[in-house]
């Protein structure tokens, strides 16, 4: 994060901003991130004195570990009074005319609670909250009681909404994104393309998003339930534990509500290793999966909580993408799970492979919302209902059931709750909010082809002229072949084939795709590093250097926003090598002139129209051979290396180009000359 973004981020959030690092320091893993922030922010913004270590070592002196548990009651119940950092939840009991707390690390022992305190923080109610609790043991009546007598939470309650999205007008998308994820506990740096940092805010979506089911599966330790539950108390974890009717749902011997009735998120992770004892909790899951209802024992209730399920997969060699030995991605649920019909009611599926493993490169470094302040925002945006019916109203969904549009229509709501709080949407991201959400649905649907084949064919779930989805795993290969048939066969306005070199080894084909659109400046998609980052904006600058030359006025190109969105593009290995063929495109999309059928390019380009070297001629001319493109077109100065290609010369007219007017002339044409005149 640079200096002047962790300024404003400051200067906007006062002491709701903090450094994020801090809390990850050794001696704080005894408590939830969001409460270690919490105090950390409150002593600095107090200006109590208390350095990290005292606050450090307060929650050492006042936290209770699971074997520790013993010893406080036993010290408790000797000294009459003792103080506990603990979630406390609180239920009314009218048939006994009282409040009941419990604290999960005292083994369930009713803690009686005074009206009071639950008139003074109402959220005790509702999930419970983090805190400090004072606990008296009193043997004054029939038998001892314990008395919560005190407490003060470690959690801000009631985020001011306003002051929030008000804050958001003083952020770029870019800018707004980096304090999201930065303020999520994770680097920005750590995920290079728009659509990866997405996809990590999707795992916050279940928390403002109600009744939102979303799966990841994912290699170990890449933080599939790291950040839920270190955001908010709202979340419950189970994890690879027994899950019962009772726990989950409706206690019909305490008639009490379960974990789904009193939290808005649950997790359950490890998935693979839970189990299901009662059956019948199958059913009532896929009930309240589709419709929210709880009914259990002739109770019926209505629950809004969302669910996530996290578990491990192996991944191939590569470490790309999951083992082709999964006949599908499903496979590693609990045979109760592994069902299409509950498989339908997952929303969405999140690709964990393509997330980095949780390392100290990954984690936050910079300024950030205290975690509490910002799962409690979270928490309040769940109310908002207007981004759902924006979405729904625009509509626009091909090929979709019922339930693939409900999915889709409520990761984007919820996604554009994470962007623009403030409701002031905008087009190309609301596009891209889109983009993720139908990528998460078609993964599910997906999977549900090969477990029912019979009962679900494949379709390509899509918006109105939605580009590809360039999620690897989804990119099939007759999405490669319907665009090698098109670009093949006609002359195209602004898209191209460019050649690179695989991570493998191997060569491969991707497509630049532009667009001249209103707005200004430059719009870049489907990013896989900073290389080719840095490859388009210098095409772009040599366009603005050039363009004169070549029918593209820098006026002209500056009226509008130029908009690259590159496909089935990795980051390449022979290091910097598209710069030709980003050009090509952006000039076609600028001026209408269309690029001729047929051709690839590889070559990198200086701002002054010099087309530089590349490495790996070999592999992308066999790629163009193989994707059965008729012309190549690669620098000058790599022509010495066809001496030793004969067998692929022979097979495809390769053109040695030195500047990018020579590329153009044989890619387009002549500035004014139509190619279906030459």
């Amino acid at each position: 994060m640079d200096a002047s973004l962790r300024e404003k981020i400051e200067r906007v959030f006062g002491s709701l901003a903090v450094d994020k690092r801090q809390a990850l320091q050794a001696g704080f893993e005894l408590m939830p991130r969001f409460v270690t922030e919490f105090l950390l922010a409150t002593a600095r913004a107090q200006n109590t004195g208390l350095s990290v270590e005292e606050v450090r070592d307060r929650i050492r002196k006042f936290s209770v570990d699971a074997d520790r548990k013993g010893e406080f009651i036993s010290r408790l119940m000797r000294e009459g009074t003792a103080r506990l950092i603990a979630l406390v939840e609180v239920d009314p009991r009218p048939d006994r005319n009282l409040h009941v707390a419990r604290i999960a690390q005292l083994d369930g022992h009713e803690l009686m609670v005074s009206d009071g305190l639950v008139s003074r923080y109402p959220e005790l109610l509702y999930g419970g909250l983090w805190g400090s609790a004072v606990l008296r043991y009193d043997t004054a009546g029939a038998r001892p009681v314990i008395h919560l007598d005190d407490f003060t939470p470690y959690q801000l309650t009631r985020p001011d909404m306003n002051m929030f999205r008000e804050a958001r007008h003083d952020f770029t998308l870019d800018e707004w994104l980096e304090l999201l994820i930065t303020s999520a506990g994770y680097r920005p740096e750590a995920f290079a393309s728009l659509r990866h940092r997405l996809l990590v805010l999707c795992r916050l979506v279940p928390l403002v998003q109600p009744n939102l089911n979303l799966i990841e599966m994912g290699p170990r330790g890449t933080g599939k339930s790291y950040l839920l539950r270190n955001l908010s108390a709202r979340t419950f974890l189970l994890a690879g534990a027994r899950a019962t009717p009772a726990a989950l749902l409706y206690d019909l011997a305490r008639r009490q509500v379960g974990i789904v009735g009193r939290k808005k998120v649950v997790i359950f992770d490890e998935i693979g290793a839970t189990v299901f004892p009662d059956k019948s909790l199958i059913a009532a899951l896929k009930d309240y999966m589709e419709s929210g209802n709880i009914s259990r024992g002739g109770r019926a209730l209505v629950g809004d909580c969302s669910f996530v399920f996290t578990g491990n997969i192996e991944l191939d060699p590569d470490g790309r993408l999951p083992n082709r030995a999964y006949r599908h991605l499903f496979e590693v649920l609990p045979t109760d799970l592994c069902d299409p019909a509950v498989a339908d009611r997952i929303h969405g599926f999140l690709p964990g492979w393509e997330l980095p493993k949780i390392r100290d490169s990954v984690l936050a470094d910079g300024a950030g919302l205290v975690s509490d302040y910002f799962g409690e925002v979270l928490g309040e945006l769940r109310k908002d209902i207007t981004f759902h019916d924006y979405v729904q109203g625009n509509g626009g969904l091909e090929h979709a059931t019922i339930r693939d549009q409900t999915a889709v229509y409520r990761i984007t709501a919820g996604l554009l709750k994470l962007m623009y709080p403030d409701g002031r949407v905008e087009e190309d991201g609301y596009r891209e909010a889109q983009q993720v959400a139908v990528e998460l649905r078609q993964r599910v649907h997906n999977q549900m082809v090969t477990m029912a084949p019979g009962e679900y064919r494949p379709k390509a779930i899509r918006f109105h002229a939605m580009r590809p989805h360039e999620a690897p795993d989804l990119a099939s290969p007759g999405d490669l072949e319907e665009q090698d048939v098109e670009v093949n066969q006609q002359a195209m306005v602004g898209k191209i084939t460019i050649l690179f070199v695989c991570d493998t080894g191997g060569g491969g084909v991707g497509f630049v795709e532009c667009a001249h659109v209103q707005g200004s400046g430059l719009s870049v998609t489907g990013l896989r590093g900073q290389v080719l980052e840095q490859s388009v904006r210098a095409a772009y600058d040599a366009l603005l250097n050039l363009g004169e030359h070549l029918g593209l006025p820098a006026d002209r190109l500056r009226s509008k926003k130029m908009s690259v969105h590159l496909v089935n593009i990795a980051e390449p290995k022979d290091g910097p090598s598209a710069g030709v063929a980003f050009a090509l495109a952006m000039l076609s999309a600028a001026t209408g002139r269309p690029i001729r059928p047929a051709i690839a390019v590889t070559g990198e380009l200086s701002i002054h129209g010099n087309v530089n070297p590349v490495g790996g001629i070999a592999e992308k001319l066999s790629a163009a051979v193989e994707h059965k493109r008729q012309v190549v077109l690669i620098p000058a100065a790599n022509a010495m290396d066809l001496a030793r290609l004969p067998d692929l010369t022979t097979k495809i007219e390769v053109v040695p180009v030195q500047t990018l007017g020579q590329a153009v002339e044989r890619a387009m044409g002549k500035v004014g000359t139509e190619l279906s005149g030459e």
